[in-house]
């Protein structure tokens, strides 16, 4: 398993799946420039990407001290009403922050130098799961996501740690007034149900005891920093695992790292992620076999992965439904286009399933099938429409004026002349490969009936019966 892909089958459909997987897609001459590199040198150009946090400015939210602020005027306030209407206030800013944040990601993810490093990112915001309709707090998802991009593909055992004292996760699973004698389970029970071990692979007993080691744990309100209380931590001993000490926080973390299941667990989820809804036991066994001999390093073993056969296997390219945050990003850079209007962003991803800050519950979003619904698909179908052809009717009238995809490059006057000219280019950009024989038939029969050479409206139509397809919606 994981055998090394060899370089004489490197070829323009694999740097496509490479592209796609690692990050969030491209244009024809993005892929082409992988293709130049070669196996090794392409995956090595996503795994050691330059940091360009300095594209990307911190956005503007409602940070600690201003929320003091706010909470200041609303006990000065006379009356009810005046309480009331600083709350409002309050709300509206909170709401303006939080959609400030989406976009910034979102952009960040559309313009980053380092894409494989937004990837897993939104992979780990997916694993920890945290929702603002709890938290509450712009600024506190932010330091969170940050985080998240900090460790994105470091050590697990470091990020999880750091999850550990991450404010927003405190608040989300009610760390925050844990304490000796009353210590709360919720974070104990996800840390090994949802993040590291699977259920089935630690008792009650386990739960309790872990949820001790755990108390004390605190958000700085002034800084929303996190901050440690000893004089709530529980110090004495505890028994997990049939292992009895005072145990620590960090010392549960590192028991759980030990289990052998956390590494079939955490390389069934990435496998999943970054290539194919069913591995076999045999490849997690290999994946975890992976993260084991380099200590739960995910930059290294996805290097392993992304170098490996079976990662180009034919089963796995354009065999995984895109999400709505990769089918977005990943049409935009196809066509070429920036991210339409924020608010239109914002409607499209809820209407296709996937806010970013508001996974739907603890285990976040299931992903794969549960992606496509009539509805949801009907919605793909129509976005796309609206993104060729910049018409805010498309979408109910729920949009405005994208900006005009660049047809005269991405078909330029030579390929105009035939459908032998002009589909391949097109069908390759759209589709990373070859188009199934029935849809290629359907394309060139569309063609047939237009004049030559073909206009920008026949380009259009064109790309947009493409992107109305079913093989679309994979990746």
């Amino acid at each position: 398993m994981l055998q090394p892909l060899s370089e004489n089958d490197w070829d323009r459909d694999k740097a496509a799946h490479l592209l796609n997987r690692a990050g969030f897609g491209g244009t024809p001459k993005e892929i082409d420039a992988l293709l130049k590199l070669g196996p090794f040198k392409a995956v090595s150009s996503f795994l050691e990407a330059s940091e360009d946090t300095e594209l990307f400015p911190v956005p503007t939210l409602l940070d600690p001290a201003a929320r003091i602020e706010w909470r200041k005027r609303e006990k000065a306030a006379a009356n009810d009403q005046g309480r009331n209407a600083v709350r409002r206030r309050l709300n509206e800013a909170d709401r303006l922050s939080m959609f400030g944040l989406r976009v910034w990601w979102l952009n960040r993810m559309r313009y980053t130098d380092a894409p494989l490093r937004e990837k897993a990112t939104l992979f780990w915001h997916g694993h920890f799961a945290t929702s603002n309709q709890k938290v509450r707090d712009s600024y506190l998802m932010w330091v969170q996501n940050e985080t998240l991009r900090r460790f994105a593909l470091g050590k697990f055992p470091d990020l999880l740690k750091a999850m550990s004292r991450d404010p927003a996760m405190i608040r989300w699973l009610d760390l925050n007034q844990s304490r000796r004698g009353h210590p709360n389970e919720n974070f104990a029970r996800e840390i090994m149900e949802l993040f590291s071990l699977g259920e089935g692979h630690y008792s009650e007993e386990d739960i309790q005891e872990a949820a001790r080691a755990f108390t004390g744990y605190r958000i700085e309100p002034d800084t929303g920093a996190f901050r440690f209380m000893p004089r709530d931590f529980d110090d004495g001993p505890k028994t997990f695992f049939g292992q009895t000490g005072p145990f620590t926080g960090d010392q549960i973390i590192d028991m759980i790292i030990a289990r052998p299941e956390c590494a079939r667990f955490l390389g069934r989820k990435i496998w999943k992620f970054f290539v194919s809804d069913d591995p076999s036991e045999e490849t997690v066994t290999a994946v975890a076999a992976t993260l084991l001999s380099n200590g739960y390093d995910l930059g290294k073993t996805l290097r392993v992965i992304f170098l490996s056969e079976e990662f180009y296997a034919p089963k796995v390219i354009r065999h995984q439904i895109k999400g709505p945050v990769q089918w977005l990003i990943q049409t935009t850079r196809m066509l070429e286009i920036p991210l339409p209007d924020a608010r239109v962003v914002e409607n499209s991803l809820a209407s296709l399933g996937q806010v970013l800050f508001a996974p739907p519950n603890v285990k976040g979003w299931d992903g794969g099938r549960s992606w496509i619904s009539a509805s949801t698909l009907l919605y793909r179908y129509n976005l796309a429409a609206y993104l060729l052809s910049g018409k805010a009717s498309v979408l109910g009238g729920g949009g405005t004026v994208v900006a005009s995809v660049p047809l005269g490059r991405i078909a330029p006057g030579d390929l105009r002349t035939s459908p032998d000219r002009l589909l391949p280019p097109l069908i390759f950009r759209v589709f990373n490969g070859p188009a199934p024989e029935k849809e290629k038939g359907a394309f060139g029969s569309f063609l047939g009936v237009r004049s030559i050479p073909y206009d920008d409206d026949t380009v259009r139509d064109l790309m947009q019966m493409m992107m109305s397809t079913p093989e679309y919606q994979l990746t």
